[in-house]
C-alpha cells in the first residue's frame, strides 16, 4: 500500500476559493480515474493555511495508472491551470509514502 499526499498554502485572501477548489478537484480526479477517492485536510495548526490531499493506492503502478489519466486529461488540466493564483508559488509538494 502507498499514499501519495500533495500540499499547496492558500494565498492571502484566497481561503474561501482554495477550499472550493480543493473539493471541486478531488471529485474530477475520483470521476476521471475511477480510482480512489481523495481525502482533503485544512492545516489547523503548523502550516496554518495550508490544504493537503491523500489518496491511498494497492502500488506504484496503480498510483502511476491515475497520475498519467489525470496528466492526459484536458479538462483536468484546465481546472489547475485556472487555480495557480489560489495558492502561494512554490509552496505544493507531493509526497509518495509506503506502509511498512
Amino acid at each position: 500500500m502507498i499514499r501519495w499526499t500533495r500540499k499547496a498554502q492558500i494565498a492571502p485572501g484566497k481561503f474561501v476559493q482554495a477550499v472550493q477548489f480543493a473539493k471541486e478537484i478531488a471529485e474530477l480526479a475520483k470521476k476521471i480515474s475511477k480510482g480512489p477517492s481523495v481525502g482533503i485536510y485544512l492545516d489547523s495548526v503548523g502550516e496554518v493555511g495550508t490544504i493537503r490531499w491523500f489518496a491511498d493506492y494497492e502500488d506504484f503502478a496503480a498510483w502511476e495508472k491515475v497520475a498519467n489519466q489525470l496528466f492526459a486529461n484536458q479538462e483536468y488540466l484546465q481546472k489547475v491551470n485556472q487555480a495557480a493564483d489560489l495558492f502561494i508559488q512554490g509552496s505544493a509538494s507531493d509526497t509518495i509514502m509506503r506502509a511498512i
